[in-house]
Protein backbone atom coordinates (compact mmCIF):
# COMPACT_ATOMS: atom_id res chain seq x y z
CA UNK A 1 0.00 0.00 0.00
CA UNK A 2 2.53 2.62 1.10
CA UNK A 3 5.25 1.16 -2.03
CA UNK A 4 3.17 3.44 -4.12
CA UNK A 5 4.27 6.61 -2.44
CA UNK A 6 7.71 5.52 -3.53
CA UNK A 7 7.09 5.86 -7.18
CA UNK A 8 9.23 8.61 -9.33
CA UNK A 9 6.36 11.01 -9.21
CA UNK A 10 5.54 10.46 -5.69
CA UNK A 11 9.02 11.58 -4.87
CA UNK A 12 9.41 14.30 -6.97
CA UNK A 13 6.19 15.50 -4.47
CA UNK A 14 7.88 14.08 -1.00
CA UNK A 15 11.34 16.19 -2.11
CA UNK A 16 9.28 19.47 -3.27
CA UNK A 17 7.87 19.31 0.22
CA UNK A 18 10.54 18.58 2.10
CA UNK A 19 12.55 21.35 0.27
CA UNK A 20 9.71 23.97 0.70
CA UNK A 21 10.01 23.13 4.46
CA UNK A 22 13.84 23.54 4.84
CA UNK A 23 13.09 26.90 2.71
CA UNK A 24 10.48 28.25 5.22
CA UNK A 25 12.90 26.70 8.06
CA UNK A 26 15.79 29.25 6.42
CA UNK A 27 13.71 32.01 6.04
CA UNK A 28 12.60 32.07 9.72
CA UNK A 29 16.29 31.00 11.02
CA UNK A 30 17.20 34.56 9.05
CA UNK A 31 14.08 36.62 10.25
CA UNK A 32 15.42 35.63 13.99
CA UNK A 33 19.21 36.84 13.08
CA UNK A 34 17.62 39.95 11.69
CA UNK A 35 15.24 40.46 14.89
CA UNK A 36 18.32 40.67 17.25
CA UNK A 37 20.57 42.70 14.58
CA UNK A 38 20.42 46.84 16.36
CA UNK A 39 18.32 47.81 13.30
CA UNK A 40 15.67 44.57 13.78
CA UNK A 41 12.39 45.12 13.84
CA UNK A 42 9.67 43.01 15.93
CA UNK A 43 7.84 42.62 12.28
CA UNK A 44 11.14 40.76 12.03
CA UNK A 45 10.52 38.67 15.16
CA UNK A 46 6.89 37.52 13.69
CA UNK A 47 7.87 36.65 10.59
CA UNK A 48 10.87 34.56 12.42
CA UNK A 49 7.98 32.83 13.94
CA UNK A 50 5.65 32.91 11.23
CA UNK A 51 7.80 31.16 8.77
CA UNK A 52 8.17 27.77 11.36
CA UNK A 53 4.40 27.59 11.21
CA UNK A 54 4.43 27.29 7.03
CA UNK A 55 7.00 24.33 6.84
CA UNK A 56 4.94 22.90 9.40
CA UNK A 57 1.82 23.87 7.35
CA UNK A 58 3.60 22.32 4.27
CA UNK A 59 4.24 18.87 5.76
CA UNK A 60 1.15 18.39 7.61
CA UNK A 61 -1.21 19.23 4.24
CA UNK A 62 1.12 16.46 2.79
CA UNK A 63 0.86 13.85 4.59
CA UNK A 64 -2.51 14.86 5.15
CA UNK A 65 -2.82 14.44 1.49
CA UNK A 66 -1.14 10.69 1.50
CA UNK A 67 -3.62 9.97 4.08
CA UNK A 68 -6.79 10.64 1.66
CA UNK A 69 -4.98 9.11 -0.90
CA UNK A 70 -5.02 5.78 1.01
CA UNK A 71 -8.61 6.01 2.48
CA UNK A 72 -9.22 6.55 -1.64
CA UNK A 73 -7.60 3.53 -2.46
CA UNK A 74 -9.36 1.54 0.36
CA UNK A 75 -12.53 3.10 -0.80
CA UNK A 76 -11.91 1.73 -4.36
CA UNK A 77 -10.78 -1.67 -3.38
CA UNK A 78 -13.81 -2.21 -1.11
CA UNK A 79 -16.19 -0.98 -3.59
CA UNK A 80 -17.09 -4.21 -5.66
CA UNK A 81 -17.37 -6.26 -2.45
CA UNK A 82 -20.01 -4.05 -1.52
CA UNK A 83 -21.11 -3.90 -5.02
CA UNK A 84 -21.07 -7.83 -4.88
CA UNK A 85 -23.35 -7.91 -1.59
CA UNK A 86 -25.97 -6.47 -3.22
CA UNK A 87 -26.19 -8.64 -6.00
CA UNK A 88 -29.49 -10.60 -6.18
CA UNK A 89 -28.97 -14.39 -4.53
CA UNK A 90 -30.91 -17.31 -5.10
CA UNK A 91 -34.65 -16.56 -4.48
CA UNK A 92 -34.95 -17.39 -0.82
CA UNK A 93 -37.31 -20.63 -0.47
CA UNK A 94 -41.13 -19.35 0.98
CA UNK A 95 -41.44 -19.94 4.33
CA UNK A 96 -45.17 -21.35 4.53
CA UNK A 97 -45.31 -24.44 2.10
CA UNK A 98 -48.37 -23.52 0.64
CA UNK A 99 -47.22 -20.28 -0.78
CA UNK A 100 -45.71 -21.06 -3.95
CA UNK A 101 -41.66 -19.70 -4.31
CA UNK A 102 -43.01 -17.48 -7.08
CA UNK A 103 -45.34 -15.17 -4.50
CA UNK A 104 -42.88 -14.88 -2.02
CA UNK A 105 -42.05 -10.65 -1.76
CA UNK A 106 -38.86 -9.73 -2.02
CA UNK A 107 -36.90 -8.39 -0.24
CA UNK A 108 -36.30 -4.49 -0.04
CA UNK A 109 -32.94 -3.17 -0.91
CA UNK A 110 -30.58 -2.26 2.20
CA UNK A 111 -30.99 1.49 3.07
CA UNK A 112 -27.79 3.52 2.77
CA UNK A 113 -26.22 3.58 6.28
CA UNK A 114 -25.01 6.95 5.98
CA UNK A 115 -27.73 9.70 8.03
CA UNK A 116 -30.35 11.56 5.88
CA UNK A 117 -28.60 14.61 3.94
CA UNK A 118 -24.77 13.81 4.52
CA UNK A 119 -22.91 14.20 1.80
CA UNK A 120 -26.01 14.54 -0.92
CA UNK A 121 -27.43 17.25 -2.53
CA UNK A 122 -31.09 18.51 -1.24
CA UNK A 123 -32.67 21.29 -3.01
CA UNK A 124 -34.07 24.27 -0.54
CA UNK A 125 -37.34 24.61 0.70
CA UNK A 126 -37.36 28.14 -0.24
CA UNK A 127 -39.36 29.52 -3.35
CA UNK A 128 -37.88 31.46 -6.06
CA UNK A 129 -38.69 35.05 -6.09
CA UNK A 130 -37.81 36.44 -9.73
CA UNK A 131 -36.47 39.76 -9.76
CA UNK A 132 -37.57 42.42 -12.22
CA UNK A 133 -34.56 44.09 -14.24
CA UNK A 134 -34.67 47.08 -15.44
CA UNK A 135 -35.73 47.60 -19.15
CA UNK A 136 -32.98 49.21 -21.78
CA UNK A 137 -35.97 51.81 -22.19
CA UNK A 138 -34.69 53.44 -25.69
CA UNK A 139 -37.10 56.11 -25.47
CA UNK A 140 -35.12 57.79 -22.41
CA UNK A 141 -33.72 60.86 -23.45
CA UNK A 142 -31.36 61.06 -20.88
CA UNK A 143 -29.81 57.90 -21.66
CA UNK A 144 -29.77 59.17 -25.12
CA UNK A 145 -27.88 62.46 -24.15
CA UNK A 146 -25.70 60.74 -22.34
CA UNK A 147 -25.01 57.78 -25.09
CA UNK A 148 -24.19 60.64 -27.48
CA UNK A 149 -22.01 62.71 -24.95
CA UNK A 150 -20.06 59.53 -25.04
CA UNK A 151 -19.54 59.02 -28.51
CA UNK A 152 -18.55 62.97 -28.86
CA UNK A 153 -15.79 61.86 -26.63
CA UNK A 154 -14.81 59.16 -28.41
CA UNK A 155 -14.73 60.74 -31.49
CA UNK A 156 -12.46 63.63 -29.90
CA UNK A 157 -9.94 60.70 -28.55
CA UNK A 158 -9.75 59.31 -32.18
CA UNK A 159 -9.28 62.79 -34.03
CA UNK A 160 -6.65 63.63 -31.10
CA UNK A 161 -4.14 60.03 -31.99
Amino acid sequence: MYRRFLRPGWIAGHLLVVLAALVCLRLGWWQWDRSHESTGTAQNLGYALLWPCFAGAFLYMWFRFLRLEVVKDEDERDAPREHEALEPGPEPAAADPAVPAGDVPEVAEPADEREPGVGRFRPADMETVAVATVDNDEDDPELAAYNRALAELAERDRRAR
